[in-house]
């Protein structure tokens, strides 16, 4: 073999105005062959690209789609309690009415002699509707975030639904335009009915067809509330007493629907509750989505919005039924809008309630899920999910696996 020659050796470089030859000095040449060794061993061993790579460039993440339906699947009607809420009803219609109660903090020190008007205020939201009433004293003490149709408190019962009351009149009017002020009966009445109003307050009976909404105590500028006039010094002076309790008492003829209706309501409470099987979806699965959705017969509404929302049990419904609990605050809420176009679903998305019972599969038991008016206090209507067919409910889920081991 021949020697190479460093003379006829020749390697171009590149200055900084042109290029230049110079000879190969003893050094270089030693270093070639091992620099056309280690390229020639890279390019032979090596057939793989830089770790990370491969999977951005080549290779689609485990994306799966499934949809599923409920395993199984109730219905159920509860009376709860609607104090505390922003908005009262009172009306009645073939499929509801609505009573108010009402409790004011009037002092028994008052000097009645001085009284020259008692009247009560009320303001209503809807300035277009007119609803007739009257007012009776209520005759059993109640709690404001109790009291319901059935329910004077969390544990005791009314005597007779709907509250109980004293058949005496001391105020009728007509709910018209944004208030009213009307004469309260209260100083002509004898020292136990007073004692009784103090202590259990009003109960407001409509006397129309219809149902008005009134503003509650939430905001105190439309709170119900009494004005007092008095004499003070030979002036007259006024004083106002707002109410310190109030809430809706509703009841449906609902309630004696078919018992195997899924019905979500407001007013008296209609629930439904729904259980996936989502054992099919790994444990180590990121829930890319996860939207629940049914499309919903109509069956009553006082509003053209009904919003709904999903909650999470955290008791077993087969096991405690009605009396299953469940987190006060919903996973997500969902607007339907009155009245909807033939197509129309409903579409609420429980992405991270899916991941909660896939990734803690072993500590946070997949109870199901509750589907309910979002607030229960909200404008009255009903609707009715199928149990079967194309509008039924589904949960539809996309998934992504985590890129496997390249280092197994």
């Amino acid at each position: 073999m021949k020697k190479l020659q460093t003379a006829n050796c020749k390697l171009q470089t590149f200055s900084s105005a042109h290029w230049t030859t110079r000879p190969l000095d003893h050094f270089h040449l030693h270093l070639l062959p091992f620099a056309f060794c280690l390229l020639t061993f890279a390019f032979i061993r090596c057939n793989t690209l830089p770790v990370g790579y491969d999977q951005l460039r080549d290779r689609v993440t485990g994306a799966s789609d499934t949809t599923l339906v409920p395993d199984s699947a109730a219905g159920y009607a509860r009376y709860v309690p609607l104090g505390g809420s922003s908005m009262l009803y009172l009306g009645r219609d073939t499929s509801y009415q609505s009573r108010l109660i009402v409790r004011f903090s009037i002092p028994d020190t008052m000097v009645l002699d001085s009284i020259t008007g008692f009247q009560l205020v009320l303001h209503q939201s809807d300035t277009l509707a007119t609803m007739g009433f009257i007012c009776r004293p209520c005759s059993s003490e109640w709690v404001e975030n109790g009291v319901s149709w059935q329910m004077s408190d969390s544990f005791n019962h009314w005597m007779n639904p709907g509250g109980d009351f004293l058949p005496d009149t001391i105020a009728a009017g007509t709910m018209t335009g944004d208030s009213i002020t009307i004469d309260f009966r209260y100083v002509g009445l004898d020292s136990a009915h007073q004692a009784t109003i103090r202590k259990s307050g009003i109960i407001i009976f409509p006397q129309d067809t219809g149902i008005v909404a009134i503003n509650s105590g939430v905001a105190p500028a439309t709170a119900p509330r009494l004005r007092i006039t008095y004499t003070n010094k030979g002036k007259q002076t006024s004083r106002v007493i707002s109410d310190i309790a109030d809430a809706s008492l509703i009841d449906t003829v609902a309630t004696h629907s078919n018992l195997f209706d899924l019905l979500v309501g407001s007013g008296v409470a209609f629930r439904t509750w729904l259980w996936f099987n989502i054992d099919s979806i790994p444990t180590e699965a990121t829930i890319a989505r996860a939207d629940l959705k049914f499309r919903p017969e109509v069956k009553y509404h006082r509003s053209d919005t009904i919003i709904l929302g999903v909650h999470r049990l955290t008791d077993s419904y087969a096991e405690k039924g009605a009396n299953a609990r469940f987190e006060e605050l919903p996973i997500d809420t969902a607007s339907y809008f009155v009245p909807a176009d033939s197509d129309t679903v409903v579409t609420i998305d429980i992405r991270s309630l899916v991941q909660l019972w896939t990734s803690r599969s072993d500590t946070l038991r997949n109870y199901g899920l509750l589907i309910e008016a979002a607030p229960e206090w909200s404008p009255l209507f009903r609707l009715r999910i199928p149990r079967s067919g194309d509008y039924a409910p589904r949960l539809e889920i996309q998934y992504v696996l985590p890129p496997e081991d390249r280092f197994r």
